[in-house]
């Protein structure tokens, strides 16, 4: 029975050394295709990585805006545009400086490569 198994298996092996040499195709196809939801999960879970950095950094920016007093009110409507002006702009300067520290190699913990 041993040996029945053992030839088995080497004539499969014998098989499957003879396909990966001459159609590495097929290999890499079945390689691709198993792993192609690890590669999926590694991205979704890099993305939420960068996303939720990107939110934390941009909440404790926005804390730093500093509006005059009118603008929780405003009382024209050349105010309320003023104020959200102000706001956009320092939004603005947020998406320059993250691109920016990105763009000189910063990546949040938990990233790799």
């Amino acid at each position: 029975m041993r040996t029945i198994a053992l030839f088995t298996i080497l004539i499969i092996s014998t098989f499957a050394i003879i396909t990966a040499m001459t159609r590495p195709d097929i290999i890499n196809k079945k390689y691709s295709e198993i792993r192609a939801p690890i590669d999926q999960y590694l991205a979704e879970k890099s993305d939420k990585i960068w996303n939720d950095a990107k939110q934390t950094e941009r909440a404790m920016w926005m804390l730093k805006l500093r509006l005059p007093h009118d603008c929780s009110l405003p009382k024209t409507a050349i105010r309320e545009i003023e104020c959200n002006n102000l706001m956009q702009m320092h939004a603005q300067i947020f998406e320059q400086n993250w691109s920016n520290k990105v763009r000189n190699g910063w990546k949040p913990d938990g990233v790799s490569n």
